[in-house]
């Protein structure tokens, strides 16, 4: 029930209790500020009139003060006046003296001046008048404005005045005007009483009810006798710094009295607060009412009672159109609303409860506090709210579940997504859910609930795992691949620099692996990647990686090394694990690999400068002997500097912004001197290091990896420059060389015709420079790119021939066009060696069909004897240098007329 004053469920103030309480506060408020703002203006006002009255008084009493010291001034001129008019003291006998006594009974001196002295220029007293002349000695007159007698407690004003004595010349008349009781009453006006102090102490006074303590209270406002006195103290005028000071007091009376005032205060502030009981009293009662009628129809709502009833209880609230009765409308429509709501909600939730996704709203500490059916399917559990959903998810995943809500609780995070485990009804059997919640605050800021969708994503995950698995991982060896290990030596050299550990790269190729395919088939081939592989992983820690690089070719990374003492011994137990034979096919084999290692940060601090250094080192192996691990710090200290490193650097950067050029060098027929044919040759140009040589940068791009850029790079522009020379009819060939990476790419060949086809050129205008080695020394690799490229219509010249370790009959197999002498027997063609040589090389070249050509043609002579000896082009300085392709253009147009191809 509900009375006029608490609600009788709740016990709360009402509304109009509440209005009550409010308008009696005010009231009171109001009595209090008229009060106390009248107390206040009362004070200031009475403050007020005691400064006016202060004031006055000190004022009047300082004008009269002047008057009265003029008035006594006046008193003893005049008498000085007379003195010398009566020419007494002109008289030089001893009648003088008594002659001046009777005049001054006879004048009445001795009340305005009852003290007198007479006293000569040199300060001698030679005449007293008065009861206490006979007191002062000649010290005593020595320019005061005041004596005080302290045995009689008399103050004197000290009056002095030039008096002429005759025949003695000039005197001083010293007069004694006292400061008494009589002087202050001739001062005094009605209402006010005066004191004089000499030294806070009380001379005189007007009225002897008046206390000696008032001298020590300096207020303006003193007590005395229950009455309250306005006090002014006014200093006697003068040039002495001891001067009387002259009290004055007078009685303060209000207007009206204070207990008289507060009545009348007390009286407007009932009056006020009355106006504003009748005023707001019956306005206050009837929007009560209406504001009733709000709550009970807030009651009726909130019991989910139909809105007719509701909209029953907001009659009285719409009897005026005011504010309240836009709440009442406001009302009915929430009503409305929410009703119609609910109504969709309920559809909504029928319709959830088909999806797979599941609902949930939590509280701040995880419990689910609704869910929606799917909820139920994922946990395989009806009984799911009151509970945490930590309870749901697996033990490991509890942390990143609290964690995560720990975020939104802070404000860190708005929205979560984020994925954990469900618990595993069955070992073996684990759901995977992909979480998205979103907050929710109150008004104050803090989180009030999450609510989120929740969805099995299993399938999913374990497909995204899968792939990201073959990504980062080789599909044969499983073992981390390019992408993986990048990212691992970036962690390994930042952990490195912190902590100032030593990490190492090591590139690992196993020797003759060609053989085991060629002998066993691909299948055991890649089983045997696969044993070795685990071989190697067996002995390695925890942290360390190895990756398959490609091919035959592993990285092994050795991070948190103390030492390079400590990084040598691991790749020594390495080598002797792979001593010990594999089995492989029941069989067993034995292998060896050729191991290249650069270190952290005594070779580089870079990632991509050590993969380049550990390759280096490890070729550097193989050239070695193969089947031994080299360090690249070995190398350095055989003569690979600071320089070399740091144009390998630049040589990445070059080939991919494309500043490899390309040169061309022309090939001459030796017995007509026409030019025939045109080497291309790579050349760079850094900008603070120059023109850096081929034999420096073409290794070191094979090293780095890039070597295949920069052949394709000149390749392009080699055939470029001969579309030009057939448009300008020069029918010359074109030479080019390539570089292992590239005759072993599959599509090799097909992109080679697919380039020449596009510019309307023919394969056969294209000869294929390879070096002896690798044409010869790999030739089961190379024989069959080699013989794809003339079946197309390419030749095939060997370069560098001579320099190698080949045999007859390999280079019976190759079937090559042409076979260019090395540079080296053409510069000892002068010598019997030389010539025997190169007279060798040329008669192996006749008896295999081939075409020879000499490198490093220099002179007239050497090219008389290479011409006796038979072979057949010529190349060299001796006929033009490499040239860039605006020289070559210009050189051919000097030229007489353009040479047949032959």
């Amino acid at each position: 029930m509900t009375n006029w004053w608490r609600r009788g469920r709740t016990g709360l103030l009402t509304l109009r209790g509440q209005a009550i309480e409010h308008i009696l506060f005010v009231m009171l408020i109001a009595t209090l500020g008229v009060v106390g703002f009248g107390v206040y203006g009362y004070e200031v006002f009475r403050e007020r009139e005691i400064d006016l009255r202060h004031a006055t008084l000190g004022k009047y009493y300082h004008d009269q003060l002047a008057r009265f010291e003029y008035t006594w001034m006046d008193g003893a001129a005049r008498l000085k006046s007379q003195l010398e008019f009566a020419r007494i003291l002109e008289e030089q006998n001893s009648l003088r003296w008594h002659k001046l006594t009777a005049f001054l009974n006879a004048q009445r001196i001795f009340v305005d001046f009852p003290t007198l002295l007479v006293v000569d220029r040199g300060g001698e007293i030679l005449f007293r008048y008065g009861a206490i002349a006979h007191t002062f000695a000649p010290d005593d007159l020595q320019g005061n404005d005041w004596y005080f007698d302290a045995d009689l407690g008399e103050l004197y004003r000290v009056l002095h005045e030039p008096l002429w004595l005759g025949a003695e010349g000039q005197g001083i008349l010293v007069l004694f005007k006292p400061l008494d009781n009589a002087a202050l009453k001739a001062l005094v006006i009605p209402d006010v009483a005066l004191l004089a102090s000499w030294r806070e102490r009380i001379v005189a006074r007007s009225h002897e009810e008046y206390p000696d303590s008032l001298a020590d209270d300096p207020r303006r406002v003193v007590e005395s006798d229950g009455q309250r006195l306005v006090q002014a103290r006014v200093t006697w005028s003068g040039d002495d710094k001891q001067r009387p000071m002259l009290l004055a007091f007078r009685e303060s009376k209000d207007l009206l009295p204070f207990t008289e005032f507060v009545y009348w205060l007390l009286g407007a502030g009932l009056f006020i607060t009355l106006l504003l009981w009748l005023a707001l009293g019956r306005w206050l009662t009837f929007t009560v009412r209406r504001l009733e009628s709000l709550d009970s129809a807030l009651d009726a709502y909130t019991e989910q009672e139909p809105p007719a009833k509701v909209e029953a209880h907001l009659r009285a609230a719409r009897e005026r159109p005011d504010e309240i009765s836009v709440v009442a409308n406001a009302i009915t429509q929430l009503a409305h609303a929410v009703d119609a709501r609910e109504r969709e909600q309920a559809v909504y939730l029928e319709t959830l409860a088909l999806l797979e996704e599941a609902v949930l709203e939590l509280n701040c500490d995880g419990q689910i506090l609704r869910a929606s059916p799917g909820w139920n399917k994922l946990v395989h559990s009806d009984d799911v709210v009151g509970r945490n959903l930590s309870e749901f998810i697996h033990a490991d995943d509890a942390e990143v579940l609290k964690g995560q809500c720990g975020l939104m609780r802070s404000g860190e995070k708005q929205n979560l997504l984020f994925r954990v485990r469900l618990t595993e009804e069955r070992p073996g059997q684990q759901a995977w859910i992909e979480c998205r919640f979103v907050g929710f605050r109150n008004e104050k800021g803090e989180m009030a609930y999450i609510r989120g969708v929740l969805r099995d994503i299993t399938q999913s995950y374990l497909h995204e795992k899968q792939i990201s698995h073959m990504a980062l991982h080789d599909a044969l060896t499983e073992l981390p691949n390019r992408v993986l290990l990048e990212d691992r030596i970036k962690v390994a050299l930042r952990m490195a620099s912190r902590t100032g550990d030593r990490v190492c790269v090591c590139f690992i190729d196993i020797d003759h692996f060609k053989n085991v395919n060629d002998t066993l088939g691909h299948k055991a081939g890649d089983r045997l990647l696969v044993a070795f592989a685990e071989r190697l992983r067996s002995e390695l820690r925890a942290g360390d990686t190895l990756a398959r690089w490609g091919g035959d070719e592993f990285v092994l990374l050795l991070p948190g090394m103390q030492a390079e003492a400590d990084i040598r011994e691991v790749t020594h137990k390495l080598c002797s694990v792979i001593e010990q034979p594999i089995l492989l096919d029941g069989a067993e084999m034995r292998i060896t690999f050729s191991l290249g290692a650069a270190i952290y940060p005594d070779d580089s601090d870079s990632g991509e400068v050590l993969f380049s250094q550990a390759d280096r080192a490890m070729f550097h192996a193989k050239e070695q002997g193969r089947n031994q691990a080299c360090f690249f710090g070995d190398m350095s200290s055989k003569g690979i500097g600071r320089k070399e490193l740091y144009i390998q650097n630049r040589l990445a950067s070059a080939i991919n912004a494309g500043e490899i050029q390309a040169w061309f060098q022309p090939i001459v027929c030796a017995r007509t001197g026409a030019c025939v044919s045109v080497e291309v040759l790579a050349r760079w140009q850094d900008g603070g290091l120059g023109w850096i040589p081929p034999t420096t940068f073409i290794p070191m791009a094979e090293n780095i990896g890039l070597i295949r850029e920069l052949g394709q790079q000149v390749w392009l522009a080699s055939l470029d420059k001969l579309v030009q020379c057939r448009g300008a009819s020069w029918n010359m060939r074109f030479s080019v060389n390539v570089s292992k990476r590239q005759l072993f790419i599959p599509s090799f060949t097909e992109q080679a015709l697919e380039e020449v086809q596009r510019r309307g050129l023919q394969p056969g205008d294209i000869t294929w420079e390879v070096t002896e080695s690798l044409a010869l020394l790999d030739v089961e690799h190379s024989a069959e790119r080699l013989h794809e490229l003339k079946a197309a219509g390419f030749r095939i010249a060997i370069d560098d021939f001579g320099t190698g370790y080949s045999s007859l009959s390999q280079l019976h197999e190759i079937h090559a066009d042409d076979l260019k002498i090395d540079i080296s027997f053409v510069r000892r063609i002068g010598e019997p060696t030389g010539l025997s040589l190169v007279q060798a090389i040329v008669h192996i070249a006749n008896a295999l069909g081939m075409r020879t050509v000499a490198e490093g043609v220099e002179d007239a002579r050497a090219a008389e004897i290479l011409r006796e000896l038979g072979v057949d082009y010529l190349q060299g300085y001796h006929f033009a240098r490499p040239m860039p392709g605006t020289v070559f253009m210009e050189w051919l147009d000097s030229l007489p007329a353009p040479a047949p191809p032959r």
